[in-house]
């Protein structure tokens, strides 16, 4: 999975749920680190605010 798809489907998720959901949680669910995570939601962020 591609960085741009792999953080589609972090909002994807994120949309989806009820509640909060953690990093690690997101690691578990897209075969990643937390790291990575981490770093796309730091990249969301950014697009966003420009």
């Amino acid at each position: 999975m591609e960085g741009q798809e792999r953080r589609d489907k972090i909002i994807e998720i994120l949309k989806q749920s009820k509640e909060p959901i953690s990093g690690t949680l997101l690691a578990k669910k897209l075969g990643v680190s937390r790291q990575v995570i981490v770093q796309d939601i730091a990249l969301l962020r950014a697009v966003n605010k420009s």
